[in-house]
């Protein structure tokens, strides 16, 4: 890979998925090996808002989640042909050899460390919405029928994500109502939801329209909690 290549590293602030220690080391590692280095604070969000800057981003190496859900979140943003390496499996060498980088420092450099510690904590509050993986989407509408919260609206007989901020955090109920499993939801803690390849997730039973129903019934209490708090 060509030294002059951009990287971007996720640190995925508010959850303990990636490693922070191996994120600021490999900061460390590629900026002496003559790589040009950012590390951002949720790659989820800046997707989420649709900053300018990630279209800077799809311009280089993306070392972050499973190469599936950089994938999916960035096609949320309207970036096809993106380059990512998975950080979240653990497999640090294999980023290494990757990268070409043969060198490695035994500490991180504390402008990397002291950057990832800076970067704010919105735990629960963090960004959380489904991406649509379109190499398995058959456009059956199904997440967008089961879903009560908005976030998903078809568009030209075709199923988007629309209104991300209105998904309930950590919930990932309509990933399994989808049947070509083309929902992605970066930040959740099993696979194949999450994008990565092991399947972990054999033990929900949970039914669809159980799930359904509690969600909406909750979504009513806030909305009269609410209106009790205005008057």
């Amino acid at each position: 890979m060509n030294k002059d290549s951009k990287i971007t590293i996720c640190a995925c602030a508010s959850r303990t998925f990636i490693d922070k220690e191996k994120v600021a080391l490999l900061a460390t590692a590629a900026s002496e090996a003559g790589y040009d280095v950012e590390v951002v604070s949720d790659l989820c969000e800046l997707c989420q808002d649709k900053d300018e800057k990630v279209h800077e981003i799809a311009k280089t190496t993306i070392v972050a989640c499973y190469k599936k859900a950089v994938k999916s979140l960035m096609a949320f943003v309207d970036e096809e042909d993106c380059k990512s390496l998975d950080l979240r499996s653990g497999n640090f060498e294999s980023i290494l050899e990757k990268l070409d980088i043969k060198l490695v420092p035994t500490s991180a450099d504390s402008k990397w460390v002291n950057k990832i510690a800076s970067f704010k904590k919105k735990l629960g509050e963090d960004a959380w919405y489904p991406a649509i993986d379109k190499d398995l989407c058959a456009e059956c509408g199904k997440c967008y029928e089961f879903c009560p919260f908005g976030v998903y609206e078809m568009v030209e007989d075709r199923v988007r994500v629309v209104n991300p901020r209105n998904c309930k955090n950590n919930c990932p109920a309509c990933a399994r109502s989808c049947p070509s499993g083309a929902i992605v939801f970066a930040k959740y803690d099993r696979s194949p939801i999450n994008g990565g390849e092991e399947i972990q997730e054999l033990a929900v039973k949970q039914g669809t329209k159980e799930v359904y129903g509690a969600s909406l019934r909750e979504k009513l209490a806030q909305r009269r909690e609410g209106v009790k708090l205005r008057k």
